[in-house]
């Protein structure tokens, strides 16, 4: 991927980011492009060699039909949990989603985690994994919709009010 400061891509398990700087050093004895990226939701940065972002995962964010299809994700019921199913590896499940950075998994562990939090009382990863999971997804919403992360938050949890309460507003 062709990279230039001020592009505004998604990094897995930070959401959106910008290219801050690129720049050449010598590492390990070799003239090496660097690449900086700003992290949208906490200003972290990270800089990496430029020839590795792709390999971590880094790609544009999605269109308007990727929009329109997490939406749909997030709309969807969650699929019924099995009697059998162990916290820890529903956990390491949806950790492993939200590892991939593919959008539409990260979207899947929002609704799903939602989904259990209106059905129960969450344990106190699963609230953590859920926060992490949403800011992930609001990022690149904001940057796909062109809107703050205020705003693809307020979208996303409209979603999930029952209908009652949407009614009375």
């Amino acid at each position: 991927m062709k990279l230039k400061i001020g592009d505004t891509l998604v990094y897995p398990h930070h959401g959106a980011v910008t290219v801050t700087e690129l720049k050449t050093r010598s590492f390990n004895s070799v003239e090496t492009k660097f690449v900086r990226f700003r992290v949208h939701h906490n200003g972290l940065m990270i800089e990496l060699p430029a020839a590795n972002a792709d390999k971590v995962g880094i790609r544009r964010a999605i269109g308007s039909r990727g929009v329109k299809q997490v939406f749909t994700i997030l709309a969807a019921p969650a699929p019924a949990a099995s009697a059998k199913e162990v916290w820890s590896q529903r956990f390491k499940s949806n950790q492993a989603k939200i590892t991939t950075g593919d959008v539409f998994q990260v979207s899947e562990v929002v609704r799903d985690l939602t989904r259990r939090a209106q059905g129960g009382h969450p344990s106190a990863g699963e609230k953590r994994q859920r926060e992490e999971a949403m800011q992930i997804l609001v990022s690149e919403l904001a940057v796909s919709l062109k809107t703050d992360e205020e705003a693809a938050r307020a979208m996303i949890e409209d979603i999930f009010e029952p209908a009652e309460q949407r009614a009375a507003s």
